[in-house]
């Protein structure tokens, strides 16, 4: 039998207080720190034991046979000695018996020195297994103590990480006013729609939302208004355009300026002669039809001056003054001029014929029906956008937050027109673009910037430099050289000489005859034999560093985004930052999930974490201000505080009493 499970709807969740533009996931097991106690080793057996066991196996042999040597010697001896004494009578048999006694004394002695001789190798192994066997009882007695602290110091720190938020709400500076998101997709838009709006109407109030994307992708903050009791109100144009009245409670001349700067909003270059001649011959007419201006009495009085039929919206009075504006030659050549204007004007003639009141709502939603282009919704929307200006600047009761999806078509002065309004009367503006080129680019930076993907290169190319570049030292060149030299000089000298000589004499004289004769021999020899050796090695290990200047982050990255992640440049005191935010509405339903920001604590020492970290790897810091006598750095500190790349997760795997199975966010990444 299958169990049916229903869960409470996480939408009423996300109108919580407190402005969030998605989610920062923090890894709280960077926070573990790692038992300071070493583990206790195993006592090592005596050294005396094994030099004891390695002298009794090298004197076994000798021992048994000195031993039996000795013993049966002595025994020999003293059985000869007992032996003659038996021999010297009767009286001496006491000592042949002592004789005997001692000689079988020594044959004992000689067997049992021979037995003790052959079991010391024995005696020695059995000492060394007792010694290993108490030092293994010691060394389980004191590892399981030791396993008990680390336990019990693991469970501390699991229960101190427990209670730290693992989601943290990533938030806009409370200094800036404008949130520009740029990139994604139409699923990603609406992820950041329900959950940024569901905050903002929670915090802000009132909030008037412009999808000119043609995918009515606030369906979802809809169901959040009626599902937390909020008065909701819907229009979608073209077809409900008679509900909207964009052009009413204006003034001649405020009506002029509104349909001329809406016509040639997005030409290139207009002429201004010609831009002046619709603005004076449209003054014209709305002086006629003051002080009841409608599209419909616009239209209906431009027919008039091209010789229509009478129009019904119109008095006699009014057509006539119409007629009188211009003679009859005059709006003949003014025709094809009258009836351009009449084709701008003509697909609003509906507007307005049953508005209401769009600002009793807390939330409206005012959606186009297509995002195709054509003239008619491109007027209507730069009408829209000056219709937006109008009413933040003359509401009474100022809105909460004004939200522009798909604004890529709007022109940057009513942009920056609509930011510098909100800006002063304190209005949270919130703009979607598709793409990073054209209006956007010219827009981009007047708040905080939001990128999410970019599947284009050359828009993924300049928002990575939008974000910036930092400087690294990288490796460039490797030397290693290795050289020796060996000499080997002998050298032998023999020499030997050798003299011999002689001499001999004879001397008579009166008395004596005498005869002499000597002889001497010398022989000298002399040997020498010189040996030299020199021999040498030289070694040496270099390498060069050069400082790059590179993407914090890269092109690739934002063009490989999931569809529910962003990347939030946020401005930090003097410096900046880059968040990686998740903005996937279901992570409200997660534990530890924090609906504001929440401080982080500094991360412990790399030497004593269980997974070395030196920061989050969610953020990333791309500037920051620096002193005016700033420290000198290493090439390798520089390059430490440089990302290498974005989305590079650390390397450090944790020790095995912590490891487990990575958790897959919401990017289907590991974190």
């Amino acid at each position: 039998m299958t169990e049916v499970v229903s869960y409470s709807d996480p939408l009423p969740k996300l109108a919580t207080p407190g402005e969030r533009l998605g989610w920062i996931f923090n890894d709280r097991h960077l926070y573990l720190r790692r038992y300071p106690e070493p583990p206790p080793q195993p006592r090592q057996v005596s050294t005396h034991l094994h030099g004891r066991l390695a002298r009794a196996q090298q004197w076994t042999t000798k021992g048994v046979l000195g031993s039996l040597g000795v013993g049966i010697g002595l025994a020999v001896l003293f059985f000869c000695c007992g032996g003659l004494a038996s021999m010297g009578g009767g009286s001496n048999d006491g000592g042949s018996l002592v004789f005997t006694f001692l000689a079988f004394l020594a044959f004992a002695a000689g067997v049992g020195g021979a037995v003790l001789a052959g079991l010391a190798p024995s005696m020695a192994r059995r000492s060394i297994d007792n010694a290993r066997q108490q030092a293994q009882h010691e060394y389980h007695q004191a590892y399981a103590a030791w396993d008990a602290r680390r336990q019990w110091h693991d469970q501390q720190e699991k229960a101190k990480v427990d209670t730290m938020y693992e989601w943290s709400a990533a938030t806009p500076a409370a200094s800036t006013r404008r949130v520009d998101i740029i990139g994604g997709t139409t699923y990603g838009w609406e992820a950041v729609l329900t959950v940024f709006g569901g905050s903002l109407l929670a915090t802000r109030g009132p909030m008037t939302l412009v999808d000119f994307t043609g995918e009515a992708l606030c369906g979802e903050l809809v169901r959040l208004g009626v599902a937390t009791d909020r008065s909701v109100q819907e229009c979608r144009l073209p077809s409900q355009l008679a509900q909207l009245d964009l052009v009413g409670g204006l003034d001649p001349n405020e009506l002029v300026d509104c349909l001329v700067e809406a016509m040639y909003g997005d030409a290139q270059g207009p002429s201004r002669a010609e831009r002046s001649q619709d603005s004076m011959l449209l003054r014209e007419v709305c002086d006629v039809l003051a002080p009841n201006l409608s599209m419909a009495r616009l239209l209906a009085a431009l027919r008039v001056l091209t010789d229509r039929p009478v129009q019904a919206a119109l008095t006699p009075q009014e057509s006539e003054r119409l007629l009188d504006l211009q003679p009859d030659d005059s709006r003949r050549q003014m025709y094809q001029h009258l009836r351009r204007i009449e084709a701008f004007l003509h697909p609003l003639e509906a507007m307005g014929a049953e508005a209401g009141d769009l600002g009793s709502a807390e939330l409206t939603c005012l959606v186009a029906d297509s995002d195709g282009r054509n003239a008619q919704s491109e007027l209507l929307k730069d009408l829209l956008v000056q219709w937006l200006a109008r009413r933040v600047l003359r509401e009474a009761a100022p809105l909460g937050s004004l939200v522009i999806i798909g604004a890529d078509e709007v022109h940057h002065r009513a942009i920056e027109k609509l930011s510098t309004l909100c800006e002063r009367r304190g209005i949270r503006l919130v703009l979607f673009f598709g793409h990073l080129r054209e209006e956007s680019l010219h827009t981009i930076g007047g708040g905080e910037v939001a990128l999410m993907r970019l599947g284009n290169h050359q828009e993924a190319a300049q928002a990575a430099d939008f974000i910036g570049k930092g400087h690294r030292f990288v490796l460039s060149q490797l030397t290693r050289t290795l050289g020796g030299n060996d000499t080997h000089t002998l050298a032998d000298t023999y020499g030997e000489s050798e003299s011999q000589g002689g001499s001999s004499g004879t001397s008579r004289s009166l008395r004596a005859f005498s005869t002499q004769r000597g002889s001497n021999w010398n022989k000298t020899r002399n040997w020498s034999q010189t040996e030299s050796l020199a021999q040498g090695t030289n070694w040496s290990d270099a390498q060069a560093a050069q400082r790059v200047y590179e993407y914090t982050v890269e092109p690739r990255v934002l063009q490989d985004l999931p569809e529910y992640a962003m990347l939030l440049v946020k401005a930090e005191g003097r410096g900046s930052v880059v968040q990686a935010v998740e903005v996937d509405p279901a992570i409200v339903t997660l534990p530890r999930v924090s609906m504001t920001p929440v401080d982080l604590q500094p991360l412990p020492d790399p030497t004593e974490a269980v997974i070395p970290a030196s920061r989050q790897p969610s953020q990333v810091t791309v500037s920051q201000p620096q002193p005016l006598a700033a420290a000198e750095t290493t090439p390798q500190q520089v390059a430490g505080s440089v990302l290498p790349g974005w989305g590079a997760v650390p390397t450090h795997q944790p020790q095995p009493e912590y490891r487990q199975q990575p958790y897959q966010g919401p990017w289907g990444g590991p974190r």
